[in-house]
């Protein structure tokens, strides 16, 4: 089975937006395409949110779970309870009724289980003297204590999260062979299902949920509701920032605790916490509430993007008609153990030298701009180390080695070159062309290398040449142009068509003054050949006719009768 989150390296524009969005850089680039790698990611699911190219996609686990309906009948479906901001305007057993006709033989909000995994936490509260505790419910979290910051995995909660919370109360109610089919926001939710197997078959978001809807054309919103279907428990607040921490103090029996039940959402937010958190410090029990998405689960990855405040006031409507209730106990504790990404470390010396590679030899070429997607220079070179970056990915480096291959390019070129834009201010020229036209140009070229918005019509009496190109968009192969006695050849080319042009400027006047040479002594030779052609020709023609004149007289000589010639014998 791939990883829930993959990339498709054909759609990659190599653009580094979903390293610089990653907050756990996960992305490997190798040959410009950035991919994830499922070892190191958390599953946030920022990289396919920013992505605008669909490189980044999330496993389609629909066709998994329409095979399962068409050949099992006890299928039940976990409703995440954030479904009700998601399906805005449609009551919740009307959802439920559309699920039972995609086949679902029961449809149950995970909130449940959200309530069992809030009375157990309270009575584990409840027990403690001292010590932290962080939640368990945000599976993206869990994989951010775990690997990133595994000393701190001792202190998650050890009880399920509620999605296999509520898997173990559907099967003891239904029997060990029904399926469970969860239905929610969230990508993590899928690598959870992949490692417990027994307890998940399939993890949907509403993303697919949506879509299943549309291809066989069932609207949730035109059916009437589902009969007997079940109100929510106080665990319906869990989509909500301090929502488990309000149900919790529903389950609390030590009134004293009410002030030590903290949220912290959003990733950048959790890692900053645990940076400056010191379990040891705590002097009676501390529970925190973490939750990667700030705002939230109405904030998943794949949750269809509405006003936040609105969600927010769905999800809390819906939970005022939840019913009070004690969840039947059942066994749901669930060890973490940290399981940290390996993380080579690099010597002060190999990072110096990849800084070297970059042309940053000193602290104040560091810019530390970003474009790479990493916080630091020094970051994007240990990255280089580990071999999932590239040299290339800093900006700031590529355009310093463009610009240097373009004046190397320049000065080594015979002719004068000359950039422009629209409105003919010189955005770059090399010596050469300076030099062509006089010594104060030159002289203003020494001062200001390249010339940068300088006019370039007070400085060529010729800018018709390049107005043409800008408003016609047709380039000037090669022209030649006469000033002040000189001659020079003209190449006018696009840049960017009808914004920026350039120009390639050779002074031909010795070539053409030689060239004009060449011209007129091939004229003098083709002149004298051709008169010492025809006065051979009439020296040929007289002589041909003397010759004639004489060898007719002989003729006629020979020809005349003979007097001695015998008669014939009679």
């Amino acid at each position: 089975m791939t990883s829930p989150v993959y990339s498709v390296d054909a759609q990659c524009r190599d653009c580094y937006k979903c390293v610089r969005h990653c907050p756990v850089k996960a992305i490997r680039v190798e040959n410009d395409h950035a991919a994830v790698t499922p070892q190191t990611c958390i599953l946030c699911g920022r990289c396919v949110s920013v992505c605008g190219h669909s490189a980044k996609q999330v496993r389609d686990d629909l066709p998994r779970a329409r095979a399962l309906l068409r050949r099992c009948r006890t299928v039940h479906a976990s409703l995440a309870p954030s479904f009700v901001s998601e399906f805005p305007g449609v009551r919740p057993a009307q959802l439920a009724a559309a699920l039972h006709r995609l086949g679902f033989a029961g449809v149950h909000e995970t909130a449940e289980g959200a309530e069992l995994v809030s009375q157990e936490v309270a009575a584990l509260l409840d027990r403690a003297e001292t010590g932290l505790f962080l939640s368990t419910a945000c599976p993206v979290a869990v994989e951010l204590v775990t690997r990133y910051r595994p000393d701190f995995a001792a202190a998650l909660t050890p009880v399920m999260p509620p999605m296999l919370a509520h898997a173990v109360q559907l099967k003891a109610r239904f029997g060990a062979d029904a399926h469970v089919v969860f239905i929610g926001p969230c990508i993590g939710k899928k690598r959870d299902a992949d490692q417990s197997p027994a307890l998940i078959h399939t993890a949907l978001t509403f993303e697919e949920l949506r879509r299943w809807l549309t291809v066989t054309g069932i609207n949730p919103g035109d059916l009437p509701d589902a009969p007997g279907y079940a109100r929510p428990g106080s665990g319906a607040l869990y989509p909500l920032e301090g929502g488990m921490n309000q149900t919790l103090r529903a389950f609390l029996k030590r009134r004293d605790l009410d002030d030590a039940l903290l949220t912290v959402s959003g990733l950048e937010h959790i890692a900053a916490t645990l940076d400056t958190l010191d379990p040891r410090t705590a002097t009676r029990p501390l529970f925190i509430e973490l939750l990667a998405c700030e705002g939230g689960c109405i904030a998943g990855p794949k949750i269809t993007a509405r006003n936040a405040i609105a969600a927010h006031l769905h999800v809390l409507d819906h939970a005022r008609s939840a019913v009070a209730r004690t969840p039947a106990p059942a066994d749901i504790a669930q060890a973490w153990r940290p399981d940290p990404v390996d993380t080579p470390a690099f010597s002060a010396q190999q990072v110096a030298a990849t800084l070297h590679l970059l042309g940053k030899y000193q602290k104040e070429d560091e810019l530390n701009c970003g474009g790479c997607g990493y916080d630091s220079c020094r970051a994007l070179a240990q990255a280089i180390l580990q071999g999932v970056a590239e040299p290339q990915m800093c900006v700031s480096h590529m355009r310093q080695l463009a610009q240097k291959k373009t004046n190397a390019l320049a000065r080594a070129l015979p002719y004068g070159l000359v950039i422009a834009d629209a409105h003919l201010r010189i955005m770059e020229c090399n010596e050469r062309f300076a030099k062509l036209f006089g010594e104060a140009l030159a002289t203003a070229y020494e001062a200001r290398p390249g010339l940068r918005d300088a006019d370039l019509t007070r400085i060529l009496p010729f800018p018709s040449l390049f107005k043409g190109v800008l408003d016609s968009g047709h380039e000037i192969i090669r022209k030649s142009v006469r000033l002040d006695g000189r001659i020079f050849s003209v190449t006018v080319f696009n840049v960017e068509p009808r914004a920026v042009v350039g120009a390639l400027i050779l002074d031909v006047t010795d070539t053409e003054e030689r060239r004009q040479q060449l011209i007129e002594k091939s004229r003098t030779v083709i002149q004298n050949t051709t008169k010492t052609v025809q006065e051979i020709a009439y020296m040929l023609g007289k002589n041909s006719a003397q010759s004639e004149l004489i060898l007719n007289s002989v003729i006629d000589m020979f020809a005349a009768e003979d007097p001695d010639e015998p008669e014939d014998a009679r």
